[in-house]
């Protein structure tokens, strides 16, 4: 029988609970905002704007937390089995599933919403987050004794869950309000994205661990805290994230092959593995 967690485990593991919980109330939210109008768009109140953007800033706090497990677990040497396991589930739930629901709901919110092709669109789409996402968790899992620290075999789940979340916040802030999710230019643009994400993540393209890299995640950190300031600036830092989440798409290849030539070049270099850290 192996030994309960020591202290050293249960802190980073604490971290991914409250990332899971931060998954699950953005569903809940989302639920809420069922049939409330959007009359209170960028402002305080109870319409489903508000509700909208709590929704896409829990997922994005769920990013934060989500990166900052591993990176306590391996600065503790709290790394654990349990903690490994944990983090596909938080990953599923709040970059999966909370992502997908908030495209359905948000998509609700044209003029015609209730036509046939709407609806199976909306079913469609979201289905096929959903699948990419358990596909591209399962592979990982399954082919990866590295966890990442190496970089990824197709997008992480996490680079759709803060387009989705980043572009619902902004729709929903003023001055962006008039660019609506649920129909014309701005809403093809939206989906184009989502579904190219999909086709990514169940691709061979690699792609770097954000969170391994300072110079990445500690300006992500920022933005998310200034997202939580009711003011202008959170509008605009969700657009700079929306430039940085494309920024990393396009060029994140182009990195891991440089990467990958000098590791070539200098095959004594060790490898940092975090296999039981986190993804």
């Amino acid at each position: 029988m192996k030994p309960i967690l020591n202290w050293r485990q249960l802190v980073p593991i604490s971290i991914t609970l409250m990332a899971m919980l931060c998954g699950f109330f953005s569903i809940l939210v989302t639920m809420e905002s069922r049939g409330l109008p959007l009359a209170d768009v960028g402002s305080i109140g109870v319409g489903a704007g508000a509700y909208h953007r709590w929704a896409a800033l829990l997922i994005m706090l769920a990013m934060i937390l989500d990166g900052l497990d591993g990176n306590v677990a391996r600065r503790l040497k709290g790394c654990s089995e349990m903690g490994a396991e944990l983090d596909t589930y938080v990953d599923m739930t709040a970059f999966g599933i909370a992502p997908a629901v908030l495209i359905y709901t948000v998509m609700l919110a044209g003029h015609d919403a209730n036509s046939a092709s709407r609806t199976f669109w909306r079913v469609a789409m979201t289905a096929a987050v959903v699948l990419s996402g358990v596909v591209r968790l399962a592979r990982f899992k399954a082919n990866d004794p590295h966890r990442g620290q190496m970089g990824y075999t197709g997008l992480p789940i996490t680079a759709c869950a803060g387009w989705v979340a980043m572009l619902v916040f902004v729709s929903q802030s003023k001055p962006f309000e008039r660019f609506s999710l649920s129909q014309g230019p701005v809403a093809s643009l939206f989906l184009l994205g989502v579904l190219s994400f999909i086709i990514l993540q169940v691709s061979n393209v690699r792609y770097p661990k954000p969170t391994k890299h300072p110079a990445l995640f500690i300006p992500m950190i920022v933005m998310v805290c200034i997202l939580f300031i009711p003011s202008w600036i959170a509008v605009y830092a969700a657009v700079f994230m929306v430039l940085m989440v494309l920024s990393y798409i396009v060029f994140g290849p182009f990195y891991m092959m440089h990467a990958m030539r000098r590791a070539a070049a200098n095959p004594g270099n060790p490898v940092e593995d975090g296999s039981d850290c986190d993804h």
